[in-house]
């Protein structure tokens, strides 16, 4: 009876996990790498170089507004399709921030990044981006 009850409980277990693999398929990262066409209205011959490596993402940003140049550039992470980074800026426009955060939720297709802004004057705003590159 005991070896009957040995095999029963054996076959139940073999079937419920038959035709299921025990190895689960990563997700495929996609790569943000490159050059981004910083999209938001106002701006012009706006760019962002993203640089990532082990979740790590370097970000630069250069843009133009009324003819005035901005630069900044800041350090932060990547968790899943959420990228999150700081930002200091190095060349600023007269009566903008200085600092901030932005945090960038990548597309399904990975083509465009958008969120939002917090800068060091407590202002938020949206943010986005499109892959040129």
């Amino acid at each position: 009876m005991k070896t009957r009850l040995l095999f029963i409980l054996f076959v139940a277990v073999f079937f419920s996990n038959f035709g299921y693999s025990q190895n689960k398929s990563a997700v495929s990262k996609i790569d943000i790498n490159g050059v981004w066409e910083d999209i938001n209205p106002g701006v012009q011959n706006a760019v962002a170089i993203i640089s990532e490596q082990n979740g790590k993402v370097i970000f630069s940003h250069y843009l133009e507004w009324k003819g005035q140049k901005f630069v900044e550039s800041g350090t932060g992470k990547r968790t899943g399709n959420t990228i999150t980074y700081t930002v200091t800026v190095t060349l600023p426009i007269e009566g903008w921030a200085t600092a901030g955060t932005h945090t960038l939720k990548l597309s399904e297709d990975g083509n465009t990044l958008e969120g939002t802004f917090v800068d060091n004057k407590k202002r938020t705003g949206p943010i986005a981006f499109k892959r040129v590159r």
